[in-house]
């Protein structure tokens, strides 16, 4: 760490044991001066602010005293027998007329200079400014037309919407305790942050999702906004020493890259989620100064923030830090029950709970039997929702399990309409409820619902993936292997993106161009029971038998050591023709409660099996047309 001076000047050894102002924010406060106002001071009028450089990254500091010495060099000399000290009001507050290039300061320093009523005491920096300031400098702005961005060609081109959002990015919060074990924590604080920005006016503020801020992590500010297309970034740090944190963050301008505004919060963990509801209540209030009334969002202000414990805030952020990153569910899992062995009434670590038992239960992670997995699941989102109607993310979770397990699609409709209703910028729900539009063969608005969730989360692999599979769906195949090439071009490595492309060239009957994607999805995947069985139908109907029958062996022997879906075996009795086998492993899929089943209702690869009255049967029991 370097202490150095602004610019060129050098600023003499800092006072002994005083106490320090740690940011613009508390800075300006103290000069009683907008924050732009007081770093114009800085670099054009030699204010003694002091600078401290961690890494790539900064903060500023400065003392009273030196601050206070600053202005009297700047007062006019006394005249008429004035006092020396005339330059402070009767409470000591310093209202100087400092000489600045803004003619509006000067009028505004003269009009407090001779104010004769002593000023109000100085307002206190407090948790709420971080996303007070935020949210007020962003919803007041003009409201630019956003572009959702799509990859073509391999890079992201803009396709513009008529939504008229005005959008931000959260970059990833900086790790700067100096233990790297701590990544969760300030990658979770991150994701918190973007939650709770985007509940405020989802009809009018578009928060990008935490994947894509990641993916551009480290990229130039004219780089994100152009990628994003975003007006404004908020980037901030994170330090922690036990249940104590500190949070500095800024926001920019990406125009012109002007940073707006600066703050710091430092507090105990266990206070964070009345913080953020105070936060969210304060911002509501300014916005309802710009917007029409009745503009904000269900989830504004919910108003049921109470302390927590901080071991179960830790324990939770883990767990979301985990599930976001889809690297282990089963350590999500794991971290949201400690959070609930902590806190018996955390909603949120209910949710996220169910949310991972969801994805473990399903294709294509299916670690555990859907039957185990789904009613863990429900039963979490259940409780949660018990705790706080409101939360989308345990509607989403209900919707999830009742049209992929239950099979009732009345329920998850209404349920996926409250998700939708209260997290407008949850890109998951969205997610989801374009997985049930496939299902009940409304591809048009599952195309629709997919362009929302690359609207909040434009480079997600997986967003990007899953417009191939519904171009696959809707029997697009040319439009599938053309965003296939583009998603697998920018993530070489994301082994879904194989699946839709091979399954797209399966269907042309380009065997050699699917055998190849679905043999490098194999290797990526470490052998997944599913790209096995992709590549045991494709080898079928490519005609080697030989082949197909050796992808059943395989998964026959992946079956000793972990789960394999009784629909993987079917797919490949189907790719051979032997649709009785088929239909039999189709049953016992049936008595799985597998939730691709429910795909089959538009899946091309189920066409030979159509004819078949054991397979309409099946369609009528799934409660499928």
């Amino acid at each position: 760490m370097a202490d150095f001076p602004a610019g060129e000047r050098s600023i003499p050894d800092p006072p002994t044991d005083e106490p320090r102002l740690e940011s613009w924010g508390e800075i300006a406060a103290y000069l009683r001066r907008e924050i732009r106002t007081v770093q114009r001071w800085e670099r054009y009028q030699g204010l003694p602010v002091r600078r401290l450089q961690i890494g790539k990254l900064g903060t500023v500091y400065a003392y009273r005293s030196e601050l206070d010495k600053w202005f009297r060099e700047r007062q006019p000399r006394p005249e008429n027998g004035e006092e020396e000290d005339s330059g402070k009001t009767a409470n000591g507050d310093l209202v100087a007329d400092v000489s600045v290039s803004s003619e509006t300061d000067r009028q505004e320093s003269k009009r407090e200079a001779s104010g004769k009523e002593a000023p109000p005491p100085r307002p206190r920096i407090t948790r709420l400014h971080i996303t007070i300031t935020v949210l007020t400098l962003v919803v007041v702005a003009a409201a630019l037309t956003p572009t959702a961005y799509f990859l073509r060609g391999g890079h992201f081109s803009p396709v513009h919407s008529a939504t008229g959002k005005i959008r931000l990015v959260v970059l990833p919060f900086a790790n700067l305790s100096g233990d790297s074990q701590q990544d969760y924590f300030s990658a979770g604080l991150t994701d918190e942050m973007i939650t709770q920005l985007g509940r405020l006016d989802p009809e009018r503020l578009g928060v990008i999702a935490a994947t894509s801020s990641k993916f551009l992590a480290g990229k130039p500010i004219a780089e994100i906004g152009r990628t994003l297309d975003v007006q404004y970034a908020l980037e901030g740090s994170v330090r922690r020493g036990g249940n104590q944190v500190r949070v500095d963050v800024q926001l920019i301008q990406v125009s012109d890259q002007t940073h707006l505004w600066a703050d710091s919060y430092t507090g105990d963990l266990g206070d964070i989620l009345h913080v953020q509801d105070e936060v969210a209540a304060a911002v509501a209030g300014q916005i309802r100064v710009a917007l029409p009334v009745g503009a904000l969002g269900a989830n504004a202000a919910k108003g049921t923030a109470r302390t927590i414990n901080p071991e179960a805030y830790d324990e939770y952020l883990r767990g979301r830090f985990y599930w976001t990153n889809r690297g282990d569910l089963h350590e999500s899992i794991d971290a949201y029950q400690k959070a609930i062995q902590k806190d018996a009434n955390y909603g949120l670590a209910y949710a996220g709970l169910g949310s991972a038992y969801a994805l473990l239960g399903q294709v294509p992670y299916d670690d555990m039997l859907p039957s185990d997995a789904k009613p863990k699941a429900r039963q979490a989102a259940e409780r949660a929702l018990q705790l706080d109607p409101q939360l989308g993310e345990a509607h989403s979770v209900l919707a999830n399990v009742a049209f992929s397990y239950d099979w009732d699609f009345e329920t998850a409709e209404r349920e996926f309409q409250r998700a939708l209703a209260l997290g407008q910028n949850d890109p998951t729900a969205h997610l989801w409820f374009s997985h049930y539009c496939i299902v009940r063969s409304r591809l048009k608005q599952a195309h629709e619902e997919n362009s929302r969730t690359l609207a909040l989360d434009p480079v997600s692999p997986l967003f990007n993936t899953v417009r191939a599979e519904i171009y696959y769906n809707a029997r697009q195949y040319d439009e599938a292997i053309a965003q296939g090439r583009r998603t697998i071009e920018q993530y070489p490595t994301y082994w879904l993106a194989y699946i839709w492309l091979g399954s797209a060239y399966r269907e042309k009957k380009m065997y050699k161009d699917a055998l190849e994607q679905f043999s490098q999805a194999r290797k990526l995947s470490g052998n997944h029971p599913a790209i096995t069985a992709l590549c045991g139908h494709a080898l079928a109907v490519s005609g080697d038998k030989a082949g197909a029958r050796k992808a059943l062996a395989d998964l026959q022997l992946l079956r000793q050591t972990r789960y394999v879906s009784a629909l993987y075996f079917a797919g490949v009795y189907t790719g051979l023709g032997e649709n009785r086998t088929a239909l039999d492993w189709l049953d016992k899929a049936y008595r799985e409660r597998n939730d691709r089943l429910v795909y089959l209702n538009v899946d091309p690869m189920a066409d030979p099996l159509r004819s078949e009255p054991r397979f309409r049967d099946l369609m009528t029991h799934l409660h499928l047309p």
